[in-house]
């Protein structure tokens, strides 16, 4: 996507974040992926490291998931981020413009934007999934629906 492209994301995300409200998840995942992904090969180490606190910072600061920004969406200063991020500035900043350069990042007016930070998200139900499906093994029932049974089962093909 070009810079316009996700300037007009970040502004949509705004504008849905503003009519209902600030929906932080508290938590991020790193499926094996990660180990793959071009952060791998494009970043020094230290700046991986950084890269993976930008995730997690881009749940947690600011009122739209996947963009880093202080509540009233302005960015906040690298300076402050880089002690957030307990990193010096200039590591922040490479990060910052290698990300940029990859197209994993988009900064602007309103803060820092990953722009693939959907990947790094799940659902409540994906997060209590394991859960319920222990409960179910321990009470003797299938932790998955067995559809071949019931009114249309004759119907479900496999």
């Amino acid at each position: 996507m070009t810079q316009k492209d996700w300037a007009e994301v970040v502004e949509q995300k705004i504008k849905e974040a503003k009519a209902r409200g600030s929906k932080k998840r508290g938590w991020v995942k790193f499926g094996k992926n990660w180990l793959t992904s071009s952060i791998n090969y494009r970043m020094e180490l230290s700046e991986q490291a950084v890269f993976s606190k930008l995730i997690v910072m881009a749940d947690e600061y600011g009122p739209v998931p996947g963009l880093i920004s202080d509540n009233d969406f302005r960015a906040m200063p690298d300076d402050y981020l880089a002690h957030l991020a307990t990193c010096p500035l200039e590591v922040l900043q490479e990060t910052i413009r290698k990300g940029v350069a990859d197209d994993s990042l988009f900064q602007n007016g309103h803060g820092i934007f990953l722009t693939h930070f959907d990947d790094y998200q799940f659902t409540e139900y994906d997060r209590q999934k394991p859960y319920r499906d222990a409960k179910k093994l321990a009470q003797g029932r299938p932790a998955e629906k067995d559809y071949t049974e019931g009114k249309y089962g004759h119907m479900v093909k496999r």
